[in-house]
């Protein structure tokens, strides 16, 4: 039988390399205010002076944030969706921080979050061909510590009192109390406090 001849049905199937298209998960409303609070952001928040926290805690509320009592946030921290963060009293955000809320991040009072610390409240699901957006919650209870350039996953829950060191990566909850560092981040007990237990 020659290539011609050969029965149709047996060629095997063609593999459709056309990927499907990804959907966005955000209403026009929410697209429209997006691009307002980035225009606010880039022409008000940046260029206000360090010292005029009030100021910027004032836009956050107007954007559908929940800010309390001496918050500190410092002008160059990029904040996303500010309609979806909730920060108690006493909070400090340093310098370049980035506060990504696809999904929600709640911050408790005492908090105290370093310099380029990245909270990464959303993410996407790679198993599905269309990319939806996962909108995964985060949430730091009251006196917790997050080191310079620290990073805590979507759907993290940080206890009371966690302490994360600098350049340390946490993708689970922590216990409360509990000092981590390393990527992923473990439990550490530092020397003084071994030697303490002695």
């Amino acid at each position: 039988m020659t290539q011609a001849s050969k029965n149709p049905s047996e060629t095997p199937p063609e593999i459709s390399t056309v990927e499907p298209p990804r959907r966005t998960s955000w209403s026009i409303k929410a697209r429209i205010t997006r691009v307002l609070w980035a225009l606010c952001e880039f022409v008000l928040w940046r260029i206000s002076p360090p010292s005029m926290t009030g100021f910027r805690n004032t836009m956050l509320r107007f954007f559908g944030a929940k800010v309390g009592k001496r918050v500190r946030i410092h002008p160059s921290v990029k904040v996303v969706i500010p309609w979806h963060i909730d920060i108690a009293d006493g909070v400090t955000i340093h310098e370049r921080a980035i506060l990504y809320a696809l999904g929600q991040i709640t911050i408790g009072p005492g908090t105290e979050i370093g310099p380029l610390v990245h909270l990464c409240a959303g993410t996407h699901d790679h198993t599905d061909p269309v990319f939806p957006l996962l909108r995964e919650p985060i949430t730091i209870s009251d006196r917790c510590t997050l080191g310079a350039a620290s990073f805590v996953a979507p759907g993290t829950v940080l206890a009371q009192g966690t302490i994360l060191h600098p350049m340390s990566a946490l993708y689970s909850d922590s216990t409360p109390n509990t000092q981590y560092r390393g990527n992923p981040a473990k439990p550490f007990v530092p020397a003084t406090d071994q030697e303490s237990t002695h």
